[in-house]
């Protein structure tokens, strides 16, 4: 099997359970979506916070401390896989939707995962 086809194999794979999720936050709910990041700089797993119809447009000092919130549960919850988010500060290039939220994980962390795994630890 070739990279690219493994490649589009898992992010499809990877798609299908993601979709759907959601998150709801105060007056404000969310659809997770889950992409590949092709910036060199932060190779890795993006993930996006986009608003669902009826979102309230949060004020920038709202949006902060909703982002910062999300990314300390996710934190919290990823640190058992030595996974941690960082918030992506070029969403705003990325997006028309001023509620939408970004973050990534880089490819990093993801050789440390396995390395690990294939040292049974």
């Amino acid at each position: 099997m070739k990279k690219s086809e493994l490649h589009d194999l898992v992010l499809e794979t990877m798609n299908e359970y993601i979709t759907e999720a959601e998150l709801a936050t105060g007056d404000n709910t969310f659809t997770i979506e889950v992409d590949v990041n092709k910036n060199p700089t932060k190779k890795g797993i993006k993930v996006k916070l986009k608003p669902k119809g009826g979102t309230v447009l949060m004020d920038p000092d709202e949006k902060l401390r909703v982002s910062q919130s999300v990314q300390k549960a996710m934190n919290s919850k990823l640190a058992k896989y030595d996974l941690q988010v960082n918030i992506d500060p070029d969403i705003k290039q990325a997006t028309d939707n001023p509620n939408e939220l970004g973050y990534y994980i880089p490819i990093a962390q993801f050789k440390n995962l396995i390395l690990k795994a294939l040292k049974g630890e």
